[in-house]
Protein backbone atom coordinates (compact mmCIF):
# COMPACT_ATOMS: atom_id res chain seq x y z
CA UNK A 1 0.00 0.00 0.00
CA UNK A 2 1.49 3.51 -1.10
CA UNK A 3 1.40 6.50 1.29
CA UNK A 4 1.37 9.70 -0.49
CA UNK A 5 2.62 12.79 1.66
CA UNK A 6 -0.05 15.44 2.10
CA UNK A 7 1.61 18.80 -0.21
CA UNK A 8 1.91 21.57 2.06
CA UNK A 9 0.98 25.14 0.78
CA UNK A 10 1.97 28.77 1.53
CA UNK A 11 5.57 29.70 2.35
CA UNK A 12 8.33 27.77 4.22
CA UNK A 13 10.32 29.43 6.91
CA UNK A 14 13.11 30.29 4.74
CA UNK A 15 11.24 31.37 1.98
CA UNK A 16 9.20 34.13 4.33
CA UNK A 17 12.14 35.14 6.08
CA UNK A 18 13.46 35.89 2.39
CA UNK A 19 10.37 37.80 1.12
CA UNK A 20 10.79 39.83 4.81
CA UNK A 21 14.42 41.05 3.73
CA UNK A 22 13.63 41.63 -0.02
CA UNK A 23 10.25 44.03 1.45
CA UNK A 24 13.07 45.61 4.09
CA UNK A 25 15.51 46.50 1.32
CA UNK A 26 12.87 48.04 -0.66
CA UNK A 27 11.52 50.40 2.26
CA UNK A 28 14.93 51.00 2.51
CA UNK A 29 15.76 52.24 -0.70
CA UNK A 30 12.55 53.67 -1.47
CA UNK A 31 13.33 55.68 2.11
CA UNK A 32 16.60 56.99 0.79
CA UNK A 33 15.52 58.21 -2.53
CA UNK A 34 12.91 60.06 -0.88
CA UNK A 35 15.18 61.64 1.11
CA UNK A 36 17.41 62.55 -2.10
CA UNK A 37 14.66 64.07 -3.56
CA UNK A 38 13.52 66.11 -0.30
CA UNK A 39 16.66 67.08 0.14
CA UNK A 40 17.68 68.28 -3.46
CA UNK A 41 14.30 69.50 -4.39
CA UNK A 42 14.45 71.65 -1.09
CA UNK A 43 18.26 72.97 -2.44
CA UNK A 44 16.69 74.11 -5.78
CA UNK A 45 13.74 76.07 -4.25
CA UNK A 46 16.53 77.71 -1.70
CA UNK A 47 18.68 78.43 -4.81
CA UNK A 48 15.80 79.93 -6.76
CA UNK A 49 14.69 82.10 -4.12
CA UNK A 50 18.30 83.36 -3.88
CA UNK A 51 18.69 83.98 -7.39
CA UNK A 52 15.49 86.01 -7.19
CA UNK A 53 16.54 88.13 -4.84
CA UNK A 54 19.95 88.48 -5.92
CA UNK A 55 18.45 89.51 -9.38
CA UNK A 56 16.35 92.20 -8.27
CA UNK A 57 19.50 93.92 -6.76
CA UNK A 58 21.79 93.50 -9.42
CA UNK A 59 19.07 95.39 -11.65
CA UNK A 60 18.24 98.10 -9.23
CA UNK A 61 21.97 99.08 -8.89
CA UNK A 62 22.58 98.52 -12.68
CA UNK A 63 19.85 101.36 -13.12
CA UNK A 64 20.56 103.41 -10.37
CA UNK A 65 24.36 103.57 -9.44
CA UNK A 66 26.85 103.02 -12.31
CA UNK A 67 28.57 106.38 -13.41
CA UNK A 68 30.05 107.78 -16.44
CA UNK A 69 33.05 106.97 -16.07
CA UNK A 70 32.45 103.64 -14.31
CA UNK A 71 33.48 104.07 -10.62
CA UNK A 72 34.34 101.04 -8.86
CA UNK A 73 32.13 100.86 -5.35
CA UNK A 74 30.60 98.37 -3.09
CA UNK A 75 27.00 99.90 -2.42
CA UNK A 76 25.93 96.94 -0.40
CA UNK A 77 28.28 94.49 1.94
CA UNK A 78 27.23 91.90 3.76
CA UNK A 79 23.99 93.77 3.97
CA UNK A 80 20.93 91.29 5.94
CA UNK A 81 17.83 90.66 4.03
CA UNK A 82 14.53 89.06 4.61
CA UNK A 83 13.85 85.76 2.13
CA UNK A 84 11.19 83.28 3.06
CA UNK A 85 12.06 79.93 3.49
CA UNK A 86 16.06 80.80 4.00
CA UNK A 87 17.64 81.66 7.10
CA UNK A 88 21.30 83.87 7.57
CA UNK A 89 20.83 85.69 4.64
CA UNK A 90 22.99 88.86 3.42
CA UNK A 91 23.87 89.75 0.21
CA UNK A 92 27.05 91.84 -1.30
CA UNK A 93 27.12 94.34 -4.29
CA UNK A 94 30.06 95.07 -5.86
CA UNK A 95 30.63 97.63 -8.93
CA UNK A 96 33.85 97.36 -10.70
CA UNK A 97 35.03 98.56 -14.35
CA UNK A 98 37.13 96.72 -16.73
CA UNK A 99 40.74 97.57 -16.96
CA UNK A 100 41.27 99.21 -20.47
CA UNK A 101 38.02 98.80 -22.00
CA UNK A 102 35.55 101.88 -22.80
CA UNK A 103 35.30 103.77 -19.40
CA UNK A 104 31.15 103.64 -19.74
CA UNK A 105 31.10 100.41 -19.44
CA UNK A 106 30.74 98.65 -15.33
CA UNK A 107 30.17 95.02 -14.38
CA UNK A 108 27.71 95.04 -11.46
CA UNK A 109 28.05 91.50 -9.30
CA UNK A 110 25.21 90.41 -6.88
CA UNK A 111 26.71 87.49 -4.22
CA UNK A 112 23.76 86.42 -1.48
CA UNK A 113 24.88 84.25 1.24
CA UNK A 114 22.11 82.08 2.79
CA UNK A 115 21.56 79.08 5.39
CA UNK A 116 23.65 77.05 7.10
CA UNK A 117 26.03 75.48 6.46
CA UNK A 118 26.48 78.63 4.21
CA UNK A 119 25.44 78.01 0.52
CA UNK A 120 26.68 81.25 -1.78
CA UNK A 121 25.18 82.24 -5.71
CA UNK A 122 26.59 85.09 -7.75
CA UNK A 123 25.21 86.73 -10.39
CA UNK A 124 26.71 89.62 -12.32
CA UNK A 125 25.33 91.72 -15.36
CA UNK A 126 26.94 94.67 -17.73
CA UNK A 127 25.66 98.07 -17.95
CA UNK A 128 26.77 101.10 -20.64
CA UNK A 129 25.27 103.81 -18.95
CA UNK A 130 26.14 105.89 -22.22
CA UNK A 131 24.37 104.38 -24.58
CA UNK A 132 21.25 105.91 -25.24
CA UNK A 133 17.49 104.34 -24.19
CA UNK A 134 16.32 102.26 -26.70
CA UNK A 135 19.74 101.77 -27.63
CA UNK A 136 20.47 98.08 -29.85
CA UNK A 137 22.52 95.88 -28.04
CA UNK A 138 22.75 93.90 -30.58
CA UNK A 139 25.40 93.26 -33.34
CA UNK A 140 24.16 92.71 -36.87
CA UNK A 141 25.00 95.04 -39.17
CA UNK A 142 27.44 92.87 -41.74
CA UNK A 143 27.21 90.00 -39.82
CA UNK A 144 27.52 87.19 -42.75
CA UNK A 145 27.51 84.19 -40.74
CA UNK A 146 26.40 83.05 -37.23
CA UNK A 147 26.98 79.80 -35.57
CA UNK A 148 24.97 79.60 -32.39
CA UNK A 149 25.74 76.54 -31.76
CA UNK A 150 22.87 75.69 -29.04
CA UNK A 151 22.16 72.29 -29.70
CA UNK A 152 23.17 71.96 -33.24
CA UNK A 153 25.96 72.99 -35.87
CA UNK A 154 23.38 75.00 -38.47
CA UNK A 155 24.80 78.72 -39.51
CA UNK A 156 21.36 80.86 -38.21
CA UNK A 157 21.46 83.76 -40.74
CA UNK A 158 22.02 81.50 -43.82
CA UNK A 159 24.25 78.57 -45.78
CA UNK A 160 25.65 76.47 -45.62
CA UNK A 161 25.82 74.63 -42.16
CA UNK A 162 28.83 73.64 -40.12
CA UNK A 163 29.71 69.57 -40.05
CA UNK A 164 30.94 68.79 -36.58
CA UNK A 165 33.43 65.98 -36.06
CA UNK A 166 33.82 64.49 -33.08
CA UNK A 167 32.69 67.55 -31.20
CA UNK A 168 30.32 66.97 -28.08
CA UNK A 169 27.02 69.17 -27.20
CA UNK A 170 27.91 70.74 -23.53
CA UNK A 171 27.01 73.99 -21.51
CA UNK A 172 27.43 77.55 -22.02
CA UNK A 173 29.41 80.11 -20.06
CA UNK A 174 26.00 80.08 -17.91
CA UNK A 175 25.74 76.65 -17.19
CA UNK A 176 22.81 75.60 -19.80
CA UNK A 177 23.29 72.59 -21.72
CA UNK A 178 23.21 71.86 -25.22
CA UNK A 179 24.31 75.85 -25.53
CA UNK A 180 27.83 75.04 -26.84
CA UNK A 181 30.24 72.52 -28.51
CA UNK A 182 33.45 70.95 -26.94
CA UNK A 183 36.94 69.98 -28.39
CA UNK A 184 38.79 67.24 -27.70
CA UNK A 185 42.65 68.53 -28.62
CA UNK A 186 42.48 65.78 -31.04
CA UNK A 187 40.15 65.18 -34.01
CA UNK A 188 37.34 67.77 -33.29
CA UNK A 189 36.24 69.79 -35.77
CA UNK A 190 33.42 71.86 -37.33
CA UNK A 191 34.23 72.42 -41.04
CA UNK A 192 31.88 74.89 -43.36
CA UNK A 193 32.70 74.26 -46.98
CA UNK A 194 32.65 78.83 -47.66
CA UNK A 195 34.98 81.32 -46.57
CA UNK A 196 31.85 83.63 -46.93
CA UNK A 197 33.46 86.12 -49.18
CA UNK A 198 35.74 87.16 -46.50
CA UNK A 199 38.90 88.97 -46.99
CA UNK A 200 42.31 90.68 -45.00
CA UNK A 201 40.32 93.96 -45.32
CA UNK A 202 37.03 95.41 -43.18
CA UNK A 203 36.63 91.45 -41.47
CA UNK A 204 35.70 90.01 -38.32
CA UNK A 205 35.77 87.15 -36.48
CA UNK A 206 34.20 87.07 -33.23
CA UNK A 207 33.39 84.08 -30.55
CA UNK A 208 33.43 82.47 -26.95
CA UNK A 209 35.76 80.01 -25.54
CA UNK A 210 36.38 78.14 -23.11
CA UNK A 211 39.77 77.11 -21.67
CA UNK A 212 40.06 74.57 -19.36
CA UNK A 213 43.80 74.61 -18.77
CA UNK A 214 46.52 76.72 -18.74
CA UNK A 215 48.78 75.10 -21.70
CA UNK A 216 46.55 75.34 -24.32
CA UNK A 217 46.78 75.20 -27.82
CA UNK A 218 45.45 75.49 -31.39
CA UNK A 219 43.03 77.65 -33.31
CA UNK A 220 39.42 78.99 -32.30
CA UNK A 221 37.99 80.00 -36.02
CA UNK A 222 40.04 80.03 -39.01
CA UNK A 223 38.76 81.49 -42.62
CA UNK A 224 40.92 79.56 -44.90
CA UNK A 225 43.36 76.73 -44.51
CA UNK A 226 46.76 77.37 -46.16
CA UNK A 227 46.09 80.83 -46.90
CA UNK A 228 43.12 82.76 -45.34
CA UNK A 229 43.51 84.03 -41.39
CA UNK A 230 42.17 83.21 -38.17
CA UNK A 231 42.81 83.66 -34.45
CA UNK A 232 43.34 81.06 -31.47
CA UNK A 233 45.82 80.51 -28.49
CA UNK A 234 49.28 79.47 -27.98
CA UNK A 235 52.10 78.00 -25.08
CA UNK A 236 54.81 77.36 -26.99
CA UNK A 237 57.88 78.59 -25.13
CA UNK A 238 59.39 81.22 -25.68
CA UNK A 239 57.43 83.27 -28.17
CA UNK A 240 54.00 82.55 -27.20
CA UNK A 241 54.44 80.77 -23.57
CA UNK A 242 51.66 81.51 -21.42
CA UNK A 243 48.41 80.83 -22.69
CA UNK A 244 47.94 84.11 -25.34
CA UNK A 245 46.08 84.84 -28.31
CA UNK A 246 47.58 83.49 -31.32
CA UNK A 247 46.54 85.32 -34.97
CA UNK A 248 46.81 83.10 -38.12
CA UNK A 249 48.06 85.19 -41.13
CA UNK A 250 48.39 83.24 -44.33
CA UNK A 251 48.22 79.56 -42.84
CA UNK A 252 50.70 80.51 -40.20
CA UNK A 253 50.31 81.15 -36.46
CA UNK A 254 52.91 83.34 -35.74
CA UNK A 255 51.67 86.49 -34.30
CA UNK A 256 50.82 86.02 -30.39
CA UNK A 257 49.72 89.00 -28.52
CA UNK A 258 50.15 90.00 -24.92
CA UNK A 259 47.00 88.85 -23.58
CA UNK A 260 47.13 85.87 -21.47
CA UNK A 261 43.75 83.65 -22.21
CA UNK A 262 43.17 82.48 -18.20
CA UNK A 263 41.18 79.11 -17.22
CA UNK A 264 37.26 79.76 -18.01
CA UNK A 265 34.68 81.57 -20.27
CA UNK A 266 36.50 84.15 -22.43
CA UNK A 267 35.47 86.27 -25.34
CA UNK A 268 37.60 87.12 -28.66
CA UNK A 269 37.76 89.17 -31.50
CA UNK A 270 40.16 89.68 -34.77
CA UNK A 271 39.54 92.57 -36.33
CA UNK A 272 41.16 93.62 -39.88
CA UNK A 273 40.28 97.50 -41.03
CA UNK A 274 39.39 98.68 -44.36
CA UNK A 275 42.89 99.39 -44.95
CA UNK A 276 43.78 96.15 -43.49
CA UNK A 277 45.16 96.66 -40.29
CA UNK A 278 44.84 94.08 -37.71
CA UNK A 279 43.34 94.33 -34.27
CA UNK A 280 42.65 91.48 -32.07
CA UNK A 281 41.10 91.82 -28.32
CA UNK A 282 39.88 89.30 -25.22
CA UNK A 283 37.18 90.13 -23.18
CA UNK A 284 36.76 93.58 -24.98
CA UNK A 285 39.98 94.71 -24.59
CA UNK A 286 42.63 95.60 -27.20
CA UNK A 287 45.63 93.28 -26.88
CA UNK A 288 49.32 94.22 -27.68
CA UNK A 289 51.18 92.84 -30.32
CA UNK A 290 53.71 93.60 -33.34
CA UNK A 291 52.12 92.41 -36.57
CA UNK A 292 55.16 91.59 -38.93
CA UNK A 293 53.46 90.02 -41.37
CA UNK A 294 51.03 91.08 -44.10
CA UNK A 295 47.97 88.66 -44.31
CA UNK A 296 46.71 87.20 -47.91
CA UNK A 297 43.17 86.96 -48.94
CA UNK A 298 41.51 83.46 -48.53
CA UNK A 299 42.28 81.48 -52.07
CA UNK A 300 39.18 80.99 -53.69
CA UNK A 301 39.70 77.35 -54.05
CA UNK A 302 40.15 77.44 -50.14
CA UNK A 303 36.56 77.52 -49.41
CA UNK A 304 36.36 76.84 -45.92
CA UNK A 305 35.81 78.34 -42.40
CA UNK A 306 36.60 76.33 -40.17
CA UNK A 307 35.78 76.33 -35.84
CA UNK A 308 38.02 74.45 -32.78
CA UNK A 309 40.74 73.41 -35.88
CA UNK A 310 42.43 74.24 -39.12
CA UNK A 311 41.50 71.72 -42.14
CA UNK A 312 44.49 70.30 -43.10
CA UNK A 313 46.50 69.99 -39.62
CA UNK A 314 44.62 68.05 -36.75
CA UNK A 315 47.23 68.88 -34.13
CA UNK A 316 46.21 72.68 -34.07
CA UNK A 317 42.76 71.40 -32.62
CA UNK A 318 41.89 73.32 -29.57
CA UNK A 319 41.37 71.43 -25.82
CA UNK A 320 37.98 73.31 -24.02
CA UNK A 321 34.89 74.63 -25.53
CA UNK A 322 33.86 77.30 -28.33
CA UNK A 323 30.52 79.34 -28.44
CA UNK A 324 28.69 82.03 -30.72
CA UNK A 325 30.88 81.93 -33.70
CA UNK A 326 31.02 85.15 -35.73
CA UNK A 327 32.03 86.40 -39.10
CA UNK A 328 31.07 89.98 -40.42
CA UNK A 329 32.32 91.59 -43.93
CA UNK A 330 33.36 94.78 -42.11
CA UNK A 331 35.73 95.74 -39.26
CA UNK A 332 33.85 96.30 -36.01
CA UNK A 333 34.54 99.35 -33.88
CA UNK A 334 35.81 98.57 -30.30
CA UNK A 335 32.83 99.05 -28.91
CA UNK A 336 30.78 97.06 -30.72
CA UNK A 337 33.79 94.22 -29.91
CA UNK A 338 33.41 95.91 -26.12
CA UNK A 339 29.11 95.33 -26.36
CA UNK A 340 29.83 91.54 -27.65
CA UNK A 341 30.97 90.95 -24.81
CA UNK A 342 28.87 92.29 -22.25
CA UNK A 343 26.05 90.74 -24.06
CA UNK A 344 27.58 87.35 -23.38
CA UNK A 345 27.32 83.86 -25.74
CA UNK A 346 23.22 83.84 -27.51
Amino acid sequence: MIHRGNKQSGFTAVELLITLFVAAAFLIAGYQLFNVVIRDGGQTRSESRAANVAYDHMRQYAATSTTIPCTESMPLENATVKVDGLTDVTITITISCLPDAINSLSKVEATIAYNNPQQIVKYATYTNTAAPTGASTDVTNGLVAWWKLNGDTNNSIGSPNGIGTDVTSTVNQAGEPDRAYSFNGGSSIIDTASNFGLTTKNSTISCWIYSPTSTNFGYYVTVGTTSGFGIGIGNTAPTNAGNKLLVMYNGVGTIVTTSVVTVGWHHVAFVLSPSGAPSTYLDGVLATATYSMTPTNPAASDASTNIGNRADAASNTITGSIDDVRLYSRALSSAEVLTLYAGGAQ
